[in-house]
């Protein structure tokens, strides 16, 4: 099973990170994953015009599409705007999901909290440890915000709190998952714990430099990209997908 994630496209009108999105989609056409979980941050400050073009693309698409809001989404926007596209856990918030495909298992836990930055995976615990029992293939676990630090200070204080509730949760569930895959960082990071990936997706607006201790900001050269996720016989395979900038011929 092939599970694209794109995270974190921060849509704005003066932004051309639509456009890469709109790259994006038309390589996954092409490319055919089982799969797309978008992981947060889709527009910034509530622009409707942004979700109706997101969801104007997600609709072309023929395979399954699971949605999770990040910090700066407007969720109200959002689930108007992208309804019949998301299936989510429920008719208000938290917007979580469950989509039991045929090989694996993708959750989506809405850890976002209304008016900050961080998110916090206390509340939803009881939720995911009941659905997680009652997976009967492989899991992925998608969240927005990562519940472990990345080593970059700015960003670990406004990452997922509890991270150590949810690993004993992990620890003592039958069936854990393969990764717990998330957005947030805007550059790809990849951690593990025991046999868990834990893995946050690149951005497809502008990468966050890789502020490293009392190093300087060094000009960023990574790309803006999305993952591709290989699930076969209880192992996971993620893929980096880079994009070239526009200003490069597109």
């Amino acid at each position: 099973m092939l599970v694209a994630q794109i995270s974190d496209i921060h849509a704005g009108p003066d932004s051309p990170s639509l456009l890469v999105f709109e790259r994006a989609i038309d390589w996954l056409k092409a490319f055919r994953p089982d799969a797309l979980v978008l992981t947060g941050d889709l527009v910034d400050d509530g622009w409707r015009e942004g979700y109706r073009r997101i969801a104007q693309s997600l609709r072309s698409l023929d395979f399954p599409v699971c949605l999770l809001p990040g910090n700066g989404d407007d969720q109200s926007v959002m689930r108007g705007e992208l309804a019949g596209i998301g299936s989510w856990a429920g008719t208000f918030i938290p917007m979580h999901f469950h989509a039991a495909l045929t090989d694996v298992t993708l959750v989506g836990v809405d850890v976002t909290i209304a008016g900050q930055s961080y998110g916090d995976i206390l509340p939803h615990l009881p939720w995911l440890g009941s659905t997680l029992a009652d997976a009967a293939t492989p899991v992925l676990v998608f969240m927005h915000q990562p519940p472990f630090e990345i080593g970059i200070e700015v960003l670990d204080q406004v990452g997922c709190r509890n991270g150590d509730a949810l690993l004993e949760l992990l620890k003592a569930v039958e069936r854990p998952p393969l990764g717990i895959l998330c957005g947030h960082v805007h550059r790809p990071v990849l951690s593990r714990t025991g046999s868990i990936v834990l893995q946050t997706c690149g951005s497809l607006c502008p990468p966050n430099p890789l502020l490293l201790g009392d190093r300087g900001d060094l000009p960023v050269l990574d790309a803006s990209s999305f993952l591709v996720h290989e699930v076969g016989n209880d192992r996971l395979l993620s893929h980096i997908v880079s994009m070239r900038s526009l200003a490069e011929g597109g």
